[in-house]
């Protein structure tokens, strides 16, 4: 699927609705933005568990085991982190 939304001259955009369910966005949460070279990926911090089962989960699947509490730990840090530097402005 695609989805398109145009800049203003303000540098605004509405994201469009398919993006907000695909992220289970909504009204208060973050919305996170992973800049790796020319590639942008975007997360929402929802704040649910689940944000942090997916991190660990390609294309959101299912994990194959449970995960330990160092590995949910190092996930919750890595997370943060991130939000750290983003809000910094780093």
């Amino acid at each position: 699927m695609v989805a398109l939304s145009k800049i203003t001259k303000k540098y605004q955009t509405t994201v469009p609705k398919a993006v907000l369910k695909a992220l289970r966005a909504s009204p208060g949460n973050q919305l996170v933005y992973i800049i790796e070279g020319d590639n942008v990926t975007l997360q929402a911090r929802t704040g649910k568990m689940i944000d942090l089962v997916e991190r660990f989960s390609k294309f959101g699947k299912p994990p194959e085991r449970p995960f330990s509490l160092k590995e949910l730990d190092d996930a919750a840090a890595e997370m943060w982190s991130q939000t750290s530097r983003i809000s910094d402005g780093l």
